[in-house]
């Protein structure tokens, strides 16, 4: 589909709406189910992604969980990871994609450039419920930002994922896996339980970035200081 004409408007103060008072708390739920997704099912993952990152406050997070995100969004200022931003021409174990194909005239086409750089995708986007579904029953339309264009189904996001060669695992809800492996149906259903994610990370912690990374920021800002340049 052609952009509606309204997108210029929708984005013209920001790419993240006053209205989106969630998310804060949003990206502490899914840093939480993405670290418990990753401990289980790809415990030797190395360099991840996310992709529509916004403010960095996801990366920031799972980074802090131990896990080596890296930013990306073209369209918002990294605040809260900055010198984790991603690099062209890396391949990532995994990318996330959070609250990001709902804003996309053509997401397929951008589920495909993701995957092409990463061996699974990990998507956020509420389904379309069966009932009570119209504009004003469902509040994820969100018509006063404008920003909502698409809806998805689980069979629209099994579509999506044969016509990239891929499997589709989805907790029926919300949050969606895309791979050649993914999860099973149990799994993604327990993910959806918070005691059993903070029972699953309990006994999968790993040690954080939190304080290499500042001293490899700090590294840079001594480099600075010497040479006048980033080194």
């Amino acid at each position: 589909m052609t952009d509606p004409h309204w997108l210029r408007e929708a984005y013209a103060d920001s790419a993240i709406t006053t209205l989106d008072t969630g998310i804060a708390q949003r990206n502490l739920d899914l840093a939480e189910r993405t670290a418990a997704l990753l401990a289980w099912h790809w415990p030797q993952a190395g360099a991840c992604l996310d992709h529509g990152a916004g403010s960095g406050l996801l990366v920031r997070l799972l980074r802090d969980r131990g896990y080596d995100f890296r930013w990306r969004d073209p369209y918002c200022a990294n605040l809260y990871a900055r010198g984790f931003e991603a690099q062209p021409g890396t391949h990532y174990d995994l990318a996330t994609a959070f609250e990001v194909i709902e804003h996309l005239a053509d997401p397929l086409q951008t589920l495909a450039a993701l995957a092409a750089e990463a061996d699974v995708l990990v998507l956020s986007s509420e389904l379309l419920p069966a009932t009570h579904n119209r504009p004003g029953e469902w509040h994820y339309y969100m018509l006063d930002s404008g920003q909502h264009i698409g809806f998805f189904t689980v069979p629209a996001l099994v579509a999506a994922a044969r016509r990239l060669g891929l499997q589709l695992a989805s907790d029926d809800r919300w949050l969606h896996v895309l791979g050649q492996r993914v999860p099973s149906p149990r799994f993604m259903r327990l993910l959806r339980k918070r005691r059993w994610r903070h029972w699953l990370l309990r006994h999968n912690r790993r040690a954080t970035l939190a304080w290499s990374d500042q001293a490899a920021l700090q590294a840079c800002i001594d480099s600075v200081s010497v040479h006048g340049v980033l080194s």
